[in-house]
């Protein structure tokens, strides 16, 4: 530990600070606007595969750059590995890696590094067992400020689901001047974290060989600028209490949204402090709210609304920072009902349509006090002849209302043949003649009440009824003879 330990002397006092034959620390600044791939979310889907440049260019005050080397038993204070631990809050896919690099080899064209994904064990705040690993080779040549020009983007062969913290490490096994990029580690740029480690495996120096973490080691509290490539799902589906709904009603349209756990971590989203402030609700019809993920809307007007939920996730990618939820669910507002119905009626019976619109249920009162029903399509049969207000109530979660139409029974049973029957003129106004009797009928006039107004009896095959007396109006014309009875409707009108 003696070797490493001297490393930690050397760095803080910055000896070798233009010495390439040890660890120098060269001051850079950021310039220029990176310009890195990404892939788009689908929605439903997730936020898509892209960088994540938390660690370290979002948080880094200038760049430096450190030497990745073996070493040898001189320069015995090369640490020839780099690992940067990344915090989990919700399943994450890791795909691979990109760092900045370059190399100043005299005698190779480019430099093996060696990138591989960890789990973090806590035991010792070290890495723990390797998941999966990639090799990729440094080719550039030179510094750069414009970082994009000497990025190294590693892939391993397969994306893997991270539950818990995992660590990205990257590590060469040459003894070559392979440099990268870091943050600065004079300023604190890491925040006290402490999510950055050194590997020290110098052939020259057994027994000093592992992992160590930057702060609790060497003091310096690094935020590498390694950029796992990632992938999470943004969003949970938000729920709608009730999705068919009354009219001003309050606290009736109220929808929930659970934000997944990147919302609320820093490596993930740069508003991680306030995630809720990101987001708004359009009720569909010209109101809105914002910054709440639970919420409740009035509706004053009938009709089906779209609710659409639209919430960013401001991520820490400089190409595309904003990863936006955007999804709608339809609302139904329920109007009045609207009850109406149509009858066949023949004799003393009528079938029933219902033709309502806006209900979901019905009630029939068939105006005989018989007991009512709910089918939707009833017959009925009543007992006497007459005029009947029939009632339909139609029902809906929110309001009833009823029509009625009357039924009149024109017919208590036809035995005779009524095709040879004729009652004329109708409307009558002074008299009507009945024709095609047969033997001795009886004939009665009844009112709209059921009333008999009128009644006579005769033998012969024609008959003419008197009827100035009678007031303007429907009625019923009751011939009974031997082989059974008829009612007719006839009107008078003077």
């Amino acid at each position: 530990m003696k070797k490493i330990l001297s490393l930690l002397i050397l760095s803080l006092i910055g000896l070798f600070a233009n010495s390439q034959d040890k660890l120098p620390f060269i001051p850079g600044t950021l310039a220029g606007t990176p310009d890195w791939g990404y892939v788009t979310k689908s929605l439903g889907d997730s936020c898509g595969a892209y960088f994540n440049n938390y660690i370290g260019l979002q948080k880094t005050s200038n760049l430096y750059i450190e030497y990745m080397r073996t070493g040898d038993f001189v320069n015995d204070f090369y640490y020839n590995g780099r690992a940067q631990r990344f915090t989990v809050s919700q399943p994450v896919d890791v795909s691979g890696v990109e760092f900045y690099a370059y190399h100043e080899s005299l005698t190779q064209d480019s430099i093996m590094v060696i990138t591989s994904l960890h789990t973090y064990t806590s035991l010792n705040d070290s890495l723990g067992p390797e998941i999966t690993r990639d090799t990729v080779y440094v080719t550039h040549t030179a510094f750069t400020v414009v970082l994009p020009n000497i990025s190294v983007k590693s892939y391993f062969d397969a994306p893997v689901t991270m539950a818990v913290d995992y660590v990205i490490a990257m590590h060469s096994n040459e003894d070559e001047n392979l440099i990268i990029v870091t943050s600065d580690y004079t300023v604190n740029d890491g925040n006290g974290e402490n999510l950055s480690y050194a590997q020290y495996d110098n052939p020259s120096s057994p027994g000093g060989e592992g992992w160590y973490s930057a702060l609790n080691y060497l003091v310096t509290d690094y935020d590498y600028l390694m950029n796992p490539l990632v992938k999470y799902d943004l969003y949970n589906p938000f729920a709608i209490l009730d999705d068919t709904i009354c009219p001003d009603v309050v606290s009736a349209g109220c929808v929930n949204y659970s934000q997944v756990g990147n919302f609320s971590n820093h490596m993930y989203n740069s508003q991680f402090s306030s995630p809720a402030t990101h987001m708004v609700w359009l009720w569909g019809d010209g109101f809105q709210n914002t910054d709440i993920p639970s919420a409740c809307h009035t509706y004053a007007n009938p009709g089906t609304f779209g609710i659409n939920l639209k919430d960013t996730l401001f991520r820490h990618d400089f190409a595309s920072p904003y990863c936006i939820v955007n999804v709608t669910q339809p609302i139904v507002v329920l109007d009045l009902p609207n009850p109406s119905f149509t009858f066949i009626q023949d004799g003393l019976s009528a079938d029933f349509t219902n033709t309502s619109t806006n209900s979901d249920s019905v009630w029939w009162d068939f105006g005989d006090a018989s007991a009512g029903t709910d089918l939707d399509n009833p017959s009925h049969s009543y007992t006497s002849l007459g005029i009947f207000d029939v009632w339909l109530y139609a029902f809906n979660e929110c309001f009833v209302d009823s029509t009625n139409l009357p039924v009149t029974t024109d017919d208590v049973g036809i035995v005779v043949e009524e095709k040879e029957l004729m009652i004329y003129p109708n409307p009558a106004n002074t008299n009507f003649v009945i024709s095609g009797l047969s033997g001795e009928s009886q004939i009665e006039v009844l009112n709209m009440l059921g009333e008999r107004v009128y009644i006579t009896s005769t033998n012969n095959n024609q008959e003419t009824i008197l009827v100035g007396h009678l007031s303007t109006g429907t009625y019923f014309v009751r011939i009974s003879d031997s082989k059974g009875q008829v009612t007719k409707k006839i009107a008078i009108k003077h």
